[in-house]
């Protein structure tokens, strides 16, 4: 993995959240945009890329891009004290992965990185402001959901507890918390009985 930002103590102190999810992961450090394209030329395994946007060399979203033109397979998620809606959902509009504000409390950012590992993107609550109402339904359609989401809402119908769900898809129980916790979201409800409720009314099955 790649921790790049150009302050030493942001970096050591993402390794340390990182070490907590493997400990024997491979960190490696960059201070700027160059030192990320050096190191993917020359690093053994990719599993992910944390950008600083704001570091020298960034450009912007073009740093963004440019690192996902060399490595397109491996996810790439923006790091920013920057956390207006309109800056996530561009750096999301540009490929990244996810983004993470460096205001983020250490469990919150262990959840985050989870998710982008197992796949999936990350995206903050503010950046997700548009009401219901402005997307025609307040039930979102398979499309709306991640390909993660749609197969945890399936197994949400059949009745499956957080565990069992965990299970099936091989992941982590709080990995299946966070995706409820979207799913919630994204279908105005608070609890897995209001949603399955609403999904079933909607024509949903499993």
């Amino acid at each position: 993995m790649i921790v790049a930002d150009d302050h030493a103590l942001i970096r050591e102190l993402l390794e340390r959240q990182l070490k907590e999810l493997d400990a024997d992961v491979r960190v490696y450090h960059a201070g700027t945009l160059q030192q990320v394209l050096d190191l993917i030329r020359t690093a053994e395994r990719l599993d992910l890329i944390l950008l600083d946007l704001r570091m020298p060399g960034m450009n912007g979203f073009a740093g963004l891009q440019a690192v996902l033109q060399k490595r397109s397979d491996v996810p790439v998620a923006i790091l920013s004290g920057q956390v207006d809606p309109q800056t996530i959902r561009e750096a999301l509009q540009a490929g990244a992965a996810g983004y993470l504000p460096k205001t983020m409390r250490a469990g919150s950012m262990l959840n985050a990185l989870r998710l982008i590992l197992d796949g999936e993107r990350y995206v903050p609550e503010s950046a997700l402001t548009t009401p219901a109402a402005e997307t025609g339904s307040a039930v979102p359609g398979a499309a709306e959901f991640s390909k993660r989401e749609r197969e945890v809402t399936k197994l949400l119908i059949r009745g499956q507890t957080n565990k069992e769900i965990a299970r099936d898809l091989q992941v982590e129980e709080v990995t299946v918390a966070l995706h409820l916790r979207s799913i919630y979201r994204k279908l105005a409800v608070r609890n897995r009985t209001q949603a399955v409720r609403v999904l079933i009314e909607r024509g949903w099955d499993s």
